[in-house]
């Protein structure tokens, strides 16, 4: 009843079919459940728990002393509180225009409508991207002119933590046009711990030889509930190079998929997963190539302590035609407790010629060797223990291009390591 109620009177003809058919969708499916395969190892007890109120209209939000400090100082910061943007938008460099969803439809309504269309929504396992359709309308447009560097752009992420636990939605579309580049630096971090829920669809189109470079670093707290969904569409030459970091959250779900469609076209897909307490965390990569001559790279890593539960899935497809492909994916877990659990799953579909592919998962605890020498050294056991887990996950650190923001992601990382047992 509450998603029936979302109005949106200005919208053209095919946005409000696609927002009354998400309805639709949602009425007839309703939530994920264990029998959906994408979501067998994620259960929906926290939001259910939770029981969330779905956002209000015209909520006066009050961001003072709801953002900590920020990852990029002195950098353009898009402030987004329980899903919506609050006090003024960032000022960015000549060729770097950000909109609200309705202003963009004025130049871009055809590039958005083919975006938007292409999220599927359709059963229980798309329910919050039927939910996250409906309120299309809280969206963001990004827009990145040819040739243009726009430099680094901070988007952070927080709850209010006033009244009732509520269900949010935020849309962002980046559209990055030929030779382009853009550093975006997502934080998803509250100075007060809120009960909540926010799902996040992110939609890129990377023009030929467009680089986007992302990095992801979310520290929530453990009432808090992250759904991420990531697209990125690439043409010819262009890069992708993103690197996710999960050092919080109650439940946190990223999936992630590249669609390489041009040929010679790149993506770096990378993550670092810290999970302690009951907190569980699911990542789920897909890269499709398309064209060829294309290249991939998943290389993903996870720490868990406690009672805590991670999932990964990483698929690669190469599609008939897609020859001179590569493919390379690892992903290696540490388990830290008897009682903390990881479930792995790397997946490769080829279909094409001449393609090199390579994958590999672990799940396995600390080298009892490595921990002894690091001993004779004169570590203590419980140093040595923690020193080893920090390096594990600095793998990924040391894949940020920004230093200054790589020292600072690795402090946040060592700072989030559970104790080892021995």
């Amino acid at each position: 009843e509450q998603v029936q109620r979302v109005r949106f009177p200005d919208a053209p003809a095919w946005l409000q079919d696609l927002r009354s058919r998400a309805v639709t969708d949602f009425a007839h499916a309703g939530l994920p459940h264990r029998k959906i395969e994408a979501w067998k190892y994620t259960p929906m007890r926290r939001i259910e728990t939770m029981n969330p109120m779905l956002p209000a209209a015209d909520t006066d939000l009050r961001h003072e002393g709801a953002f900590p400090e920020a990852l990029l100082p002195e950098k353009p910061a898009l402030l987004m509180l329980d899903g919506e943007p609050v006090g003024a938008l960032p000022d960015l460099p000549e060729g770097v225009t950000l909109m609200d969803f309705q202003a963009a439809l004025d130049n871009h309504e055809e590039r958005l409508r083919g975006l938007a269309e292409q999220v599927d929504t359709a059963g229980p396992a798309q329910a919050f991207a039927a939910l996250n359709t409906t309120y299309i309308h809280r969206g963001l447009v990004l827009h990145v002119d040819e040739g243009v560097d726009a430099g680094e752009l901070l988007v952070q992420w927080a709850f209010s933590g006033t009244g009732a636990a509520r269900l949010d939605f935020a849309r962002l579309f980046v559209l990055m046009e030929p030779g382009s580049k853009l550093d975006l630096v997502e934080h998803f971090e509250s100075s007060v711990p809120a009960i909540g829920a926010l799902s996040v669809i992110l939609q890129t189109e990377l023009g030929e030889n467009a680089r986007l470079n992302h990095v992801r670093v979310q520290r929530e707290s453990d009432e808090s509930v992250l759904l991420t969904s990531t697209t990125v569409r690439q043409a010819a030459g262009s890069h992708l190079a993103y690197q996710g970091f999960d050092l919080g959250g109650g439940l946190v779900r990223h999936e992630l998929q590249a669609v390489l469609d041009g040929e010679a076209a790149h993506c770096d897909l990378s993550g670092a997963c810290v999970l302690d307490g009951s907190r569980h965390g699911d990542t789920r990569v897909c890269v499709d190539h398309e064209a060829p001559g294309c290249s991939s790279e998943q290389f993903f890593r996870g720490v868990l302590g406690g009672k805590s539960r991670g999932v990964f899935n990483g698929r690669a497809m190469i599609a008939e035609g897609a020859d001179g492909s590569s493919v390379q994916q690892s992903n290696a877990n540490l388990l830290l407790s008897r009682l903390a659990e990881m479930d792995t799953k790397p997946e490769l579909e080829i279909y094409a010629d001449e393609v090199e592919a390579s994958h590999g998962a672990t799940v396995g605890q600390l080298d009892e060797t490595a921990v002894f020498y690091l001993r004779t050294r004169g570590l203590s056991e419980a140093e040595a223990r923690r020193l080893l887990t920090a390096a594990f996950c600095h793998a990924v650190t040391s894949r940020v291009e920004n230093q200054g923001l790589a020292e600072s992601i690795g402090s946040m990382v060592d700072a989030a390591m559970p104790e080892s047992e021995s």
